[in-house]
């Protein structure tokens, strides 16, 4: 018995002190705070964390080490905003989408701190790779010799449920692109069917030989990039259905939705001061991560100004940069170039938030309970919206029509009707209240990976199906032609039977 329980626990030594390994490389600070909210809970729990990203901890634990990929910030800069604040279609957003993904990873991969890691021939026993974004990286797990588990920023990612195998839901499932919820008409459901069988065209024959090729370019002796994906058993999804339309998940997609929310971010003394110090009400205005308010035109920040000017909350506002020389800053509107946001959201005295509608930013909405005014830009932003509209806490306010009149105007009933604030406090209510805390949720997981090396028993078969059988497109075929045949033998059988009867009844007419 002694010797079963000393071998006990050096397993239990062994699960506690695994080095993880996390590669999470799209230059949005708002991947990165994602997943270092993980990390540090990990490394808090005794693991060894090294996370591959452009945006560095600030003050990290001593088990926790930063790969800074230096370039690919640049890169963001100069591409990103620009980009998304374009008034082009969604397909040539996607289009665009797929096209930044190819150029950030060929930047990621000739990084030369990334370069210089590789080349130390560490060895971990996990790595947490970002899915649906760079599967031209999935070779670094092979090269640690770790098993790997994906990590997705939103669900339904168009890579990750190639990834997984979950059937086409298009019938129900709004695109990410696209600013419908599920309860979609036929025009809808038409537009959605035809958006995401071009991304899947695009997916197939553009994005993923494009990084297979990237792959065999930088990994020469690593197995393919399908080879790689059959041994991610284990997808960790931030979603939730109190953030996300209901639809269909596997057992090894874990929804860890509002893991990143425990762990509580406090005021500087001047915002909390300010807030504090407010009569009626804060409104916080932030356009993300990606997005630089000093970017927006000049027509449109005069608008927002004189809009914020003659309301009666105070405003603080993400403004990264120094206000035009000829535009003033009333009294009510406090600017900072970089803001708390989840500790501004979750102080009584707010009482809405403009945003851009991305998830992080309307997960943190909903937990904290407060309305919003979205103004959609690119990629998810606008079903993000459509779902918040339609559960009844957003407006939506296109960002052509932003002006000072309709601010104004949207401003008023956010905080004028009460129902946006009732409804988003009863969402907040379901949100919170989960059956598991859902970074116990994630940690659990991650150390069930660890300890099985991978989840190949709760893998479904659909990931190893081809697209034409996972859609039955060949079991509906064969049915059409046994039909068809059905059919053609029925119709010359029922051919002969006429022919005969009016042969007979010929004959018999001439014998009369």
């Amino acid at each position: 018995m002694k010797k079963v329980g000393l071998f006990l626990l050096v397993l239990l030594a062994i699960g506690e002190g695994a080095k993880i390994l996390a590669i999470i490389p799209f230059p949005s600070p708002s991947h990165q705070i994602l997943a270092s909210a993980l990390l540090k809970e990990l490394a808090s729990r005794g693991h060894e964390v090294t996370m591959i990203s452009p945006n560095p901890l600030k003050n990290p634990p001593k088990n926790y080490r930063d790969i800074v990929l230096d370039d690919i910030r640049a890169w963001k800069d100069k591409t990103m905003s620009v980009t998304m604040m374009q008034d082009i279609g969604k397909l040539e957003k996607m289009k665009i989408f797929y096209n930044a993904v190819r150029d950030a990873g060929r930047i990621v991969l000739t990084d030369p701190n990334l370069q210089s890691f590789l080349k130390e021939g560490q060895k971990f026993d996990l790595c947490i790779q970002m899915v649906g974004f760079m599967e031209s990286l999935l070779p670094i797990s092979h090269v640690v010799n770790a098993t790997t588990i994906g990590f997705s920023i939103i669900g339904g990612m168009p890579g990750v449920n190639y990834h997984t195998g979950i059937p086409a839901q298009y019938s129900f499932v709004p695109n990410i692109f696209l600013p419908f919820n599920d309860e979609m008409g036929f025009f809808e459901r038409l537009i959605n069917t035809v958006v995401s069988l071009f991304g899947d065209f695009l997916l197939y024959t553009f994005f993923l030989p494009t990084q297979k090729s990237l792959a065999a370019e930088f990994f020469p002796t690593s197995p393919s990039i399908d080879e790689l994906l059959e041994d991610v058993d284990l997808h960790l999804i931030n979603s939730h259905f109190a953030t996300e339309t209901p639809r269909a998940y596997f057992p090894n997609m874990i929804q860890i939705g509002g893991f990143h929310l425990q762990e509580k971010q406090q005021l500087p003394e001047d915002i909390r001061s300010y807030m504090d110090a407010s009569k009626n009400g804060v409104i916080l205005f932030s356009l993300g991560s990606n997005l630089k308010s000093a970017e927006l035109p000049k027509e449109k920040l005069e608008g927002i100004m004189n809009a914020f000017a003659k309301s009666k909350y105070d405003i603080l506002w993400k403004f990264e940069g120094k206000l035009p020389s000829n535009m003033k800053n009333p009294k009510n509107v406090k600017i900072s170039s970089w803001l708390p946001q989840k500790a501004v959201l979750a102080h009584p005295k707010t009482v809405a938030f403009i945003t851009h509608g991305g998830m992080g930013s309307t997960v943190e909405a909903i937990y904290n309970g407060v309305p919003m005014i979205c103004i959609p830009f690119f990629g998810d932003q606008s079903k993000n919206t459509a779902d918040s509209v339609h559960n009844g806490y957003a407006i939506h306010l296109d960002f052509k029509d932003v002006n000072e009149d309709t601010l104004t105007s949207a401003i008023n009933e956010i905080t004028g009707n009460p129902v946006y604030t009732r409804v988003v406090k009863l969402r907040s209510d379901i949100y919170k209240n989960q059956e598991i805390n859902p970074m116990d949720k994630a940690v659990f997981w991650v150390e069930h990976a660890i300890k099985h090396r991978g989840a190949k028993h709760l893998k479904p078969r659909s990931s190893k199906v081809p697209w034409y059988q996972l859609m039955l497109i060949d079991v509906y075929a064969a049915l059409f032609a046994i039909l068809a045949v059905s059919s053609l033998i029925s119709f010359y059988i029922i051919k002969k039977v006429i022919n005969c009867f009016r042969a007979k009844k010929s004959k018999k007419v001439k014998t009369n």
